[in-house]
């Protein structure tokens, strides 16, 4: 499923209510980070609240033992946080006995830390009777570059998770505004630090097995909420490409690929058209989109996307281009996967 990120310093209703229309289910928030303000939390954090339960969000606040401090509540009182209509809560540092997890699943959805508990733990929690059913693994966010977890440690990690049959969710950053105070990005992975979020979060369910994306940053424009929202219901994926102009028809089409899958290129399983004219035919760099011409034979008239830089074909006319952001997605085109065009300035 799909989330979003909040903090109170831009706490922003009408982006929740939008992101919840397009079919965000999560709402992040930290009750403990330093930079935050808590100055009018007595406000806020109401309104907060508020707005994710008319819109049918669930707030997810990180806590550690430093936010029943920010929020003026006796040291450790989960009940008073209860009280509050919190119904869920990550669980940061300061939460290890085990015992109490069991206690406060009672009464909370449970996120645990994933990117620092470990199997082992979470096999003597449920031998102590916490329901592994009933939770949600939520990797770590980083804001100082240089800092996000490596792929190999992160996939090594998520291998066990996966394995358990566990839910994982993991962050990416956003692409309208960057969270204070340092607007580095928030993202799970390094090597998405100023990735596109629906780049990176393609990779993640791809490559990593996750299953819940959230937008760590305070926000992402919405084309991008919608994008990732609809490769994680119906596998599609958006594409912003540059079409020339007689073939401006097939943006906004949802179009199948072949269930064979080469190497080399994504087929489309778009009908083929005889006797296509020769025309623009050029090198095949990655991310071009060609329609073979009448030089193809039987082959005329059919869509390919080149996940690589291909070798000059005279039956091959270029109709088009990735975004090159965007390019780096052919490599995840499976056979369950829809590709939809769309405009360059959709983004």
């Amino acid at each position: 499923m799909l989330g979003v990120s909040v903090y109170l310093k831009d706490l922003d209703v009408s982006y929740l209510e939008q992101a919840a229309k397009i079919g965000a289910k999560y709402v992040f928030t930290s009750l403990h980070i330093p930079e935050e303000d808590f100055s009018d939390i007595d406000v806020k954090l109401p309104l907060l609240l508020e707005t994710c339960r008319n819109n049918d969000l669930l707030l997810v606040p990180d806590v550690s033992p430093v936010t029943f401090e920010k929020l003026q509540i006796p040291a450790g009182d989960m009940e008073a946080l209860k009280a509050l209509g919190v119904k869920a809560v990550r669980l940061d540092y300061g939460f290890d006995d085990i015992h109490q997890l069991v206690t406060l699943q009672k009464d909370f959805i449970l996120f645990l830390n994933a990117s620092v508990v470990s199997l082992t733990f979470l096999q003597q929690a449920e031998a102590a009777g916490l329901d592994l059913n009933e939770i949600q693994m939520a990797h770590n966010f980083y804001p100082k570059t240089d800092t996000g977890l490596s792929a190999s440690a992160f996939e090594a990690d998520n291998r066990k998770l996966v394995e358990r049959g566990l839910k994982i969710m993991a962050f990416v950053p956003g692409d309208a505004l960057k969270r204070f105070p340092l607007y580095q990005g928030l993202p799970t992975l390094e090597k998405h630090r100023g990735v596109h979020p629906f780049v990176a979060a393609v990779e993640l369910i791809k490559d990593f097995g996750v299953t819940d994306i959230l937008i760590g940053d305070s926000l992402a424009r919405f084309a991008t909420l919608e994008m990732i929202q609809r490769y994680l219901q119906e596998r599609v994926l958006t594409l912003p490409v540059a079409l020339y102009g007689g073939y401006q028809d097939f943006y906004g089409q949802e179009l199948a690929v072949r269930r064979d899958i080469p190497e080399k290129v994504v087929r489309l399983a778009t009908p083929r058209i005889p006797k296509i004219a020769i025309e623009k035919t050029l090198q095949r760099k990655k991310g071009m989109i060609t329609m073979e011409n009448e030089l193809g034979g039987r082959y005329s008239g059919e869509i390919n996307l080149c996940r690589e830089d291909l070798p000059f074909s005279a039956a091959t006319n270029c109709i088009g281009f990735v975004h090159p952001e965007f390019v780096d997605l052919l490599q995840w085109v499976d056979r369950d996967t829809k590709i939809r065009f769309e405009p360059i300035d959709f983004v």
